[in-house]
């Protein structure tokens, strides 16, 4: 069964999002910061008069990278330019991204490795010149957890 994805970067490395469930592909401009919000929220933006909260994804999966020696603020702004929206338990929220690189079909998406045990990843599709992970959005965040950013707008 086929599967058409959005392929984005975070980093060096690239994932996969199904199409069907996102919204939409924005830029991200002006974000409101969230007092107390949880260190992986970036903050709110307005979309069509709604406020959207946006998941740092590199703060979700703890990525550590050099930059982090900068302030907070910086370091979000500067390496996260889109955010890819769409609705997990229920509400909507913005997964912020570095760059959008594709709109591909996928035929095959193999299982993840018996080691892999991180609930958000679908799969993996294995490609000649690169490895792509194929992550389950509704998997990212929990449902208490959306739960609470919907109480920060």
């Amino acid at each position: 069964m086929s599967v058409q994805v959005v392929i984005f970067q975070l980093g060096e490395e690239e994932y996969a999002m199904p199409i069907d469930i996102i919204r939409e592909i924005t830029r991200l401009g002006e974000m409101r910061r969230i007092p107390q919000a949880p260190s992986y929220i970036c903050g709110l933006i307005t979309l069509r008069d709604e406020a959207i909260p946006i998941i740092d994804l590199h703060e979700r999966f703890s990525f550590k990278n050099s930059k982090e020696t900068q302030k907070q603020e910086t370091v979000t702004t500067e390496r996260n330019t889109f955010a890819l929206i769409t609705e997990v338990h229920g509400e909507n929220v913005g997964f912020a991204v570095d760059e959008v690189r594709e709109v591909r079909i996928f035929e095959t998406i193999s299982p993840p490795p018996p080691l892999l045990s991180a609930p958000f990843i679908g799969g993996i599709v294995n490609l000649p010149d690169r490895i792509i992970i194929h992550l389950i959005p509704e998997q990212i965040l929990l449902n208490d957890e959306v739960q609470k950013l919907s109480q920060l707008k």
